[in-house]
C-alpha cells in the first residue's frame, strides 16, 4: 500500500454536565473520557483511529507502531472532520459516523464481522454470538468474532465496544472494559452504565 498517509493527534475530552430534567444534581454528568486519539489516513479514508491515551506520546507511538511511514500534520481537512465527529461523538451530540473507511488489505471475514458491528444501533448491544450469526460463522464462531473485534483498527466508527458477551457481562475490549462501561454509559445517557 503506496498511499501517502497522514496523521493527526487530537485531544479529545467529554468533560461538559448533561443535566437532565428531575435528577439530583450531578446524576446528569456524561462519563468522563478524555485522552490524545491518533488519526491515520490514505487517500480513500480512515485507515487507524487510536482509543484515548493518557498523553500525546503514548497515541504517537500506537500510530507509529502500524504507520510508521504516516506524516504527521497539523491540519487536514479530511482528519480535521473526523475529529470532529469524534468529538461530537464523545459529547453525545452524534450517533452515527459518516467517514469514509479505508480497509483494504484485511480479510472478508474481518470486513463482515466489522460490517455487523456497525448496525448496531447507537445506545444498544449485542452478543458475539449475534454477530457471528450475522456473518454465517454460528454461534461456534464467536471466539473468532471476538478475536476480530479486538484488532479493530477504527473503534467508536465501528462500534466494537457495544459488543457483550451471551452472559450479559462485558468481556474484552482493546482500551480496558473501564473504557467500554464509559463509552456504554455515555450511549446510555447514564452517568454510570448499570447492568441489570
Amino acid at each position: 500500500m503506496s498511499d501517502d498517509l497522514r496523521a493527526m493527534i487530537i485531544e479529545v475530552t467529554n468533560q461538559v454536565s448533561s443535566e437532565k430534567p428531575g435528577l439530583s444534581p450531578g446524576a446528569g454528568l456524561s462519563p468522563v473520557i478524555a485522552g490524545w486519539i491518533g488519526l491515520v489516513a490514505s487517500e480513500r479514508g480512515l485507515r487507524m483511529l487510536t482509543l484515548p491515551a493518557h498523553s500525546r506520546g503514548a497515541a504517537l507511538r500506537a500510530v507509529r507502531r502500524d504507520y510508521p511511514e504516516a506524516t504527521l500534520i497539523a491540519a487536514d481537512p479530511f482528519l480535521q472532520e473526523v475529529a470532529r465527529q469524534v468529538r461530537a461523538y464523545l459529547a453525545g451530540e452524534l450517533r452515527e459516523f459518516s467517514v469514509e473507511l479505508d480497509l483494504r488489505g484485511r480479510t472478508s471475514f474481518e470486513l463482515a464481522v466489522w460490517a455487523a458491528a456497525r448496525r448496531i444501533p447507537w445506545g444498544q448491544t449485542r452478543t458475539y454470538a449475534w454477530i457471528a450469526g450475522q456473518v454465517g460463522g454460528g454461534s461456534g464462531a464467536a471466539q473468532a468474532v471476538g478475536a476480530v473485534l479486538g484488532a479493530n483498527p477504527v473503534p467508536l466508527i465501528v462500534p466494537c465496544h457495544r459488543v457483550i458477551g451471551s452472559d450479559g457481562a462485558l468481556h474484552g475490549f482493546a482500551g480496558g472494559l473501564e473504557l467500554k462501561t464509559r463509552l456504554l454509559a455515555l450511549e446510555s445517557g447514564q452517568g454510570a452504565l448499570i447492568l441489570e
